[in-house]
């Protein structure tokens, strides 16, 4: 039976080095036209692209139409792809992710696909970018929903119609390393594999009671092995 295996982005498959948070406050910026320095610290990780405009717009204390906030995200867009084609810039995938999504498209069983809260776009710029977007087949994005809970049955649609599979909930694995994706998997009966790779340790993550949990991805064989064996 093939398992369908959906990975977060940001802290689970790369680090952009703080460019993506760099690329709100940039968006941030120019739609209302004040200084960086003015806004408070956002919560980033497992968030969804529409639900951190929201909260930009929140703070500013401005109302905002879906329009509005489809604005923004394509100024957060815009910055983005700069911010990620500058010659200075620093991200890089995470320990073992390149290697593993390599072995994991050779094993005929695993069905590779994203869960983020990234908009499709910006999910597209950020893993071309780092050199791994051929990988995925489909999956379900910022774009579908600002709640991530609502994502993961999207994900499973798409894929389906994407590979002809029927999946089985229990061949689901919800692969990220914030508490919002161990939430996400368990919203629509999903398993969860949680990797300590983000802001959020090991202990952290498995205190929350994920189906597993992994301090990063460098041990490539043991986690083919976890998706797929276990």
């Amino acid at each position: 039976m093939a398992r369908l295996l959906l990975f977060d982005i940001d802290g689970t498959l790369i680090d952009s080095n703080g460019a993506g948070g760099a690329a709100i406050l940039d968006a941030a910026e120019e739609h209302f036209g004040i200084q960086r320095e003015h806004f408070p610290p956002l919560q980033l990780a497992g968030s969804t692209d529409p639900a951190i405009a929201m909260d930009v717009f929140g703070h500013m204390s401005r109302q905002h139409t879906p329009e509005e906030v489809i604005a923004f995200l394509d100024r957060y867009l815009s910055h983005l792809q700069r911010r990620l084609q500058a010659p200075d810039f620093t991200g890089y995938t995470l320990p073992g992710v390149t290697q593993l999504l390599e072995a994991l498209r050779s094993e005929s069983e695993a069905h590779l696909g994203l869960l983020t809260g990234n908009v499709r776009r910006g999910a597209v710029i950020k893993l071309s970018r780092h050199g791994i977007y051929e990988h995925f087949i489909e999956g379900g994005f910022g774009s579908d929903h600002h709640d991530r809970n609502q994502l993961g049955p999207v994900a499973l649609q798409r894929m389906q119609d994407a590979t002809g599979t029927n999946y089985h909930i229990d061949d689901v694995i919800v692969i990220g390393d914030t508490p919002k994706d161990i939430r996400c998997a368990e919203a629509f009966g999903a398993k969860c594999l949680a990797v300590a790779t983000g802001q959020y340790s090991y202990a952290e993550l498995s205190a929350l009671n994920p189906w597993r949990c992994v301090e990063s991805f460098a041990d490539v064989p043991a986690i083919v092995e976890l998706l797929l064996r276990d």
